[in-house]
This record gives C-alpha cells, sequence and structure tokens, in this order.
C-alpha cells in the first residue's frame, strides 16, 4: 500500500485567512436557515450564484462541499459510502463525494458541523455530463422536487450568438420560478444590483491578477485558491467586493515593497487541473528549488475568465447567461486554450503542471491541446502526470513528488544553459 504523506498549504496573506472565516460563516448560516425553516437548495453545476443570491436562498454547492470535505481529508471516506451504493470509481470524484455525504447514515463532526439536507435541487449539464446526471440519485434518495437547467454547449468561442443567450436566460427564469414556487421571492432589484456588483468583483480580480504578476510574485496559488471563494461563490455580493478589495490593498502593498511569497524567486510554475486539496502542501513542495506556483486554472472556474464589460445590470437574466456560457470550461476547446497560453505570458510562467484527474471527463481532454500550445506559443514546457486531486486514496506521494522533481531540474538545467549562452 503507498504510504500517503500529506501537509496543509502554507498561507501568507491576511486577507485570506479572512476569507476562510468567511466560508465557515457562511455554512453556519445554512444550517441556521434550515432551522428558521427556509428551503436549502442544493446546486449542482455551475448555475450563476447571482440568483441564489438576490432570491436570499440558503445553497450548498456540489463544487465546493467536497473540497472542505477533501482539505481535512475525509474525501476518501465519502466517495467509498458511494461506490458502496453503486457508483462506478470512474464517475467524477466531486461528485461521488458529494454522494457520499449526502447517503451517509452518520457523519464525521466537521462535516455535521456544516452539512445540511436538501428541500429543493437546482441542476444544469454545465460544465459536464456527469453534472446533468449525478443530481438524480440525490433527488430520489431525499424524495424532493428538482429543476434541470439545460445549458447549451459553447461552440462559437467568445461571441456567444443572441439566440443562445435568450434560450439560456429563459432556462434561468425557470430555476427562478421553480424556487419562487417552493417559498423563495426574487427581488429583480436585487438582481440587476448583484450584476452591478459582480462585474466590480471581476475587475477587482483582474486588478489582483496583474499584482500577482509581479516579480517576484507576492502572492502563491494556495492563497490564490482560497481566494477564489469570493469570485466562485459569492458574486454579486458586497461581501464578495469587500474581501477582494481588501485583498487587493494588501497584494499592492507588498508589491512595492517588492516583497514575494519567495526572497530569491528563480522559477514560476503554473498549475492546471484539480491541486490536491487533502495536500495542499505539495504546492509548497517545490519552494526548495525557490520555486512558486503562481497561479492555478481552477482559480477561474465559474467565474473571471470572461470580459465583464459585457454585462448590463439592466439585463441580469442575459448578463447571467453570458457569463456562463462563456466561461472556459464551458467547451469550445479554444477558449479555453487560448486562455492559459496568454495566462503563461502574462505571469511570466516558466513551466505549466498538468495533472490528469481519472475521473473527470472534461480538463484532461484540454491537456495534449495545452500543452502544444503553450510550447508553441509561449515556449514553455508541460509536464502531465496522473494526480486525483479529491481522492486520497489514490494518490502517491512519492510519485508526484518525482514527477515534480525530475520536471523542476530539467527547467532549471535549460534556464542555466540560456544564461550560460547568453555571458
Amino acid at each position: 500500500m503507498t504510504i500517503k504523506v500529506t501537509a496543509p498549504g502554507k498561507k501568507t496573506l491576511e486577507t485570506t485567512a479572512e476569507i476562510s472565516k468567511s466560508i465557515r460563516a457562511y455554512y453556519g448560516g445554512v444550517k441556521a436557515a434550515k432551522e428558521e425553516g427556509r428551503p436549502v437548495i442544493w446546486s449542482f453545476g455551475l448555475i450563476p450564484r447571482e440568483i441564489y443570491h438576490a432570491l436570499e436562498a440558503p445553497v450548498i454547492y456540489l463544487e465546493h462541499l467536497p473540497l472542505m470535505v477533501g482539505a481535512k481529508q475525509l474525501s476518501g471516506h465519502y466517495i467509498q459510502i458511494a461506490e458502496e451504493e453503486g457508483f462506478s470509481r470512474d464517475v467524477c470524484a466531486f461528485h461521488r463525494c458529494f454522494l457520499g455525504c449526502s447517503v451517509a447514515k452518520e457523519r464525521d463532526l466537521y462535516l455535521d458541523n456544516f452539512f445540511v439536507d436538501p428541500d429543493l435541487i437546482v441542476a444544469t449539464n454545465l460544465p459536464c455530463m456527469s453534472e446533468s446526471k449525478s443530481f438524480l440519485y440525490s433527488a430520489d434518495y431525499h424524495n424532493i422536487p428538482y429543476y434541470f437547467v439545460d445549458a447549451p454547449i459553447n461552440t462559437w468561442g467568445e461571441k456567444i450568438p443572441d439566440y443562445a443567450i435568450e434560450y439560456f436566460a429563459g432556462q434561468l427564469k425557470g430555476a427562478i420560478d421553480f424556487m419562487e414556487e417552493h417559498g423563495l421571492k426574487l427581488d429583480w432589484d436585487k438582481l440587476k444590483e448583484a450584476v452591478r456588483l459582480s462585474k466590480q468583483l471581476v475587475d477587482l480580480w483582474r486588478e489582483i491578477d496583474d499584482c500577482r504578476k509581479a516579480v517576484p510574485t507576492p502572492m502563491g496559488t494556495v492563497d490564490g485558491l482560497t481566494a477564489a471563494f469570493p469570485l466562485i461563490q459569492l458574486p454579486g455580493t458586497k461581501l464578495g467586493v469587500t474581501l477582494f478589495e481588501r485583498l487587493l490593498a494588501e497584494l499592492k502593498e507588498k508589491v512595492e515593497r517588492k516583497e514575494g511569497v519567495l526572497e530569491d524567486e528563480k522559477l514560476r510554475l503554473m498549475w492546471f487541473g484539480v491541486p490536491p486539496f487533502y495536500n495542499m502542501g505539495l504546492m509548497n513542495y517545490v519552494e526548495k528549488y525557490d520555486a512558486v506556483v503562481v497561479k492555478s486554472m481552477v482559480e477561474y472556474i465559474a467565474g473571471g475568465g470572461y470580459d465583464p464589460s459585457i454585462m448590463d445590470p439592466e439585463k441580469p437574466l442575459e448578463s447571467l447567461a453570458y457569463k456562463a456560457l462563456v466561461d472556459i470550461v464551458n467547451p469550445i476547446s479554444t477558449n479555453m486554450v487560448e486562455f492559459i497560453v496568454q495566462a503563461v505570458k502574462d505571469f511570466k510562467i516558466d513551466g505549466l503542471i498538468g495533472v490528469v484527474k481519472r475521473s473527470c471527463g472534461l480538463l484532461p481532454g484540454y491537456m495534449r491541446l495545452a500543452k502544444d500550445a503553450v510550447y508553441e506559443g509561449a515556449g514553455v514546457p508541460t509536464t502531465i502526470f496522473d494526480l486525483d486531486g479529491l481522492d486520497i486514496r489514490e494518490y502517491d506521494d512519492a510519485a508526484s513528488k518525482a514527477n515534480l522533481d525530475s520536471f523542476i531540474e530539467a527547467l532549471l538545467a535549460s534556464k542555466k544553459e540560456v544564461i550560460d549562452g547568453n555571458s
């Protein structure tokens, strides 16, 4: 049996500690809402969060709860429960983990602190096939009503045609009507305000990214993944904007002082794929080479990878439809690949780390395309190896570190050759 050596990731910023507290407070609020008799929603897929905030709906998100469970190294236990219920090991690990949490007869104290049974489910096929199926088991198990939002696959690129936006806006309106039929009430003025705040949030995220492009970078991806919580879960809220304003101010001060994650930054790396949330210390492992993981693509899922100027608060549903359909995890592959190539250039990346989550049917398909495009477009090499970011049972610490060792040593040797050749 492979020995698994795990460690928490190191954070260096005050604001990300504050964001961590807001995450715990959020789930505490969902539990309190349940006790007050308000209908609790389980949301599957990348439904625009702004709608839930405008409804003042208490929501547990499929994409986030497994990460929290994984960070406590509990995901393997709940994934095993789902497999005992008959789900294949080839089903997305996020979905297996959530299903295991859903049907567990007993839950550990950590999960029980914020786990809430659903009254409603809102699901979608965005971004993947697994999203369109796994919720059905939970709906049957809890015997509750659900609504399915059909999202068109992006085959157009960055310019989504009006008919596709109109169609998906209608799907979102259907979801709103469903939730209103079950005790929630949408305030359209709040929805317009949510779109305005969402635009502001992404503008702040872009400024945060600009700070992270500095050499040395003031923020590594362990902080970055925590900082993505407002981007992914709190768009459309004043809290999200406030947290990002504080983060931006903290980073600007560090950039001005030329204070980086490392004193002597020799290599800048980008992580493509799901990081090992049960062992975020792996992201810091590379620091022994004076290398830093500057950025992770997971930070952009469900927000951040689009042009916010397109959004119009006076057309809230159309704006949210555009935002969802143009998301970089909604194929067309060109959007994702071009985004990665540009990020590699902007962040002055020396090497791209691609990890394949075997049970994912979406992200691994981009790996070879991204590898070729990054090398052709930016001259930057990529390493690709297997690593399931959620199922700790499949993690091999020695193999993961060996892959990183060989890749970074090759990058350093190549860099030395360039320096020697120019001297």
